[in-house]
């Protein structure tokens, strides 16, 4: 855990602090008077690239200043900062003010107003975010939220589910095991609204098929702030299979409590972000084949959208691969570039349940798990 501190310069009348929910910020240096280096390191090593920061800054007048934000070994600034002054609204900072060397070092140009200003690689959405969004979805489909378990520092880990009944086919949707993925959760979002819709096809839809969302998954990293981990700091998207942690534990006993095995999931989608739209898949999918359900949305996605299937012998703990090496269902991990606009987002994945749902008009057989040679965690 990173340590909840405030770094003052009284002198200046300058204090930063990381003590908001979200945030992350290891050390600040004073290099001159109005130029600041912020220190962003993650929660453990070896890690992916994700280097997700926030932090507060409060002056006690107006004033320019620069911010020189620092990663350790080679990781290289990612996300373009959004400031807000009151925590609710957030705005992108324009590219004048903003700028990274071929070094992925990166200035910040600032000119505050007295009192406070939040700097953060993407605008918070809290664990009461996702409570209160999943409310409300599933208020409109006469469902509620239920807890399912709870995470490594005792949060309510919470899913909910809507449609057909208990022995119909079922698909799932996941989200936020990586904290910082926040245009995931906006994609995710869309997603799930669009089959939970007051529309002819998204009612006929919840007629046939039974739907269960998991939106946070990692509701503590999420609020210490992690690039990666959970409490423990372990990726708990390389933990299914083995089940070790309280959130995959907690979901993979929720869905054997309801029955929902092989034979019963016929798409699971994981929500995630990255640089670049990108579909991972699993090359030991027979769903992929010509004619395959996971095949037929990929070539309908790409149709409209640009966004490359990346397919993988399954080998790792990660969702996608349980999901086909140990249910069958197709399976795709959806990858959401940082930077995707928010109107594109919204096109994309309503256009991707819409999808879904015309091909699973017709039901399909079920489908025993492939052979998946290279996964080698034991099933259950």
């Amino acid at each position: 855990m990173q340590e909840r501190r405030e770094w003052r310069f009284d002198n200046d009348g300058i204090r930063f602090d990381n003590q908001l929910p979200a945030a992350r910020l290891s050390a600040v240096q004073r290099i001159r008077n109005g130029v600041y280096r912020v220190r962003i390191s993650p929660e453990n090593y070896p890690i992916n690239s994700s280097p997700w920061y926030g932090f507060r800054m409060h002056s006690d007048a107006p004033r320019a200043v620069e911010l020189q934000f620092t990663y350790p070994q080679d990781f290289r600034h990612r996300y373009v900062p959004k400031l807000s002054r009151d925590g609710r609204t957030w705005q992108e900072v324009d590219a004048q003010s903003f700028a990274v060397d071929a070094k992925g070092n990166a200035r910040l140009q600032l000119r505050l107003e007295a009192g406070e200003l939040r700097v953060f690689a993407q605008s918070p959405f809290l664990p009461e975010d996702f409570a209160a969004w999943s409310a409300r979805v599933a208020a409109q489909v006469h469902a509620q939220p239920q807890t399912f378990g709870t995470s490594v520092q005792g949060r309510p880990l919470q899913l909910f589910e809507f449609g057909a009944g208990a022995q119909a086919p079922v698909v799932l949707v996941l989200g936020r095991q990586h904290p910082p993925e926040h245009t995931g959760t906006r994609a995710l979002q869309g997603f799930v609204e669009t089959l939970a819709a007051d529309t002819a096809q998204a009612r006929a839809f919840r007629e046939r098929v039974h739907v269960l969302v998991a939106p946070l998954l990692n509701p503590d990293g999420l609020v210490e702030g992690h690039w990666r981990s959970n409490a423990n700091g372990v990726d708990i998207n390389r933990d299914w299979g083995l089940f070790a942690q309280p959130e995959t534990r907690a979901l993979r006993d929720a869905l054997a409590a309801r029955g929902i095995g092989p034979g019963r999931v016929v798409f699971v989608i994981d929500f995630h972000s990255t640089e670049h739209d990108v579909f991972y898949t699993v090359a030991d999918d027979p769903s992929r084949e010509t004619g395959g359900l996971l095949q037929q949305w990929i070539a309908a996605m790409q149709s409209r959208f640009t966004i490359r299937e990346s397919p993988s012998v399954a080998r790792n703990g990660t969702s996608q691969n349980w999901a086909v090496c140990r249910l069958g269902a197709p399976s795709v991990t959806y990858e959401v570039g940082d930077a995707t606009p928010s109107d594109e987002l919204g096109e994309v994945t309503r256009h991707a349940a819409a999808v879904l749902m015309d091909l699973l008009a017709v039901p399909r057989p079920p489908a025993a798990p492939p052979a998946c040679d290279a996964y080698a965690f034991p099933a259950g």
